[in-house]
């Protein structure tokens, strides 16, 4: 063990220069990772989610009715569907893909409406493709569904062009949702 020791002062000695460059670079190089590292984080993954604030926003029988797997018969599909909207809205802005951004929800009285912002212009996207597309991706057994249908409103995805401003309403109607 006293060589080793010996021996390692004597190569700091002799070699001390070349072993500072060697930690300054991979001092550097590890800034550079860790700077990769949170730029990545931050533009290809999602906020955590601080349970504590949630609880601030929504009482913990709010939140037993809107992530319910079954039908509470004792809320109104009305005060349901306020409610989803209402949480879903907390967790927006929210990044849906390269182009997509989910800015929130809202009830009206003839439609629950999910508004999106694209990036782009609307002249490469064809709406019968895109609704096929969400027409496929809706759970047709869940409690939202479900609610929707029964509450006689449409489901509509609004997208409005960062570009131009121009709105593209895909509409699931509510006779669709019954027959799912």
């Amino acid at each position: 063990m006293k060589r080793v020791f010996l021996h390692s002062k004597k190569v700091i000695a002799n070699h001390w220069f070349i072993i500072a460059i060697a930690w300054a670079v991979s001092f550097v190089f590890g800034i550079i990772a860790f700077l990769a590292f949170l730029i990545y984080s931050l533009t290809f993954s999602e906020d955590p989610v601080d349970v504590k604030d949630i609880m601030n926003n929504f009482s913990e029988e709010e939140l037993n009715i809107i992530l319910a797997e079954t039908v509470d018969e004792s809320v109104s599909d009305e005060e349901y569907l306020q409610k989803l909207a209402s949480y879903q809205c907390y967790f927006c802005p929210k990044k849906v893909d390269s182009i997509t951004m989910w800015n929130g929800s809202e009830v009206t009285n003839d439609s629950y409406i999910m508004y999106y912002e694209v990036k782009k212009q609307f002249e490469n996207i064809i709406p019968e493709k895109l609704r096929k597309v969400i027409v496929s991706q809706i759970d047709k057994s869940s409690v939202q569904t479900f609610r929707l249908a029964r509450s006689h409103r449409n489901m509509v995805f609004r997208y409005t062009s960062r570009e131009t401003g121009e709105n593209l309403d895909i509409v699931i109607s509510n006779q669709e949702l019954k027959a799912a």
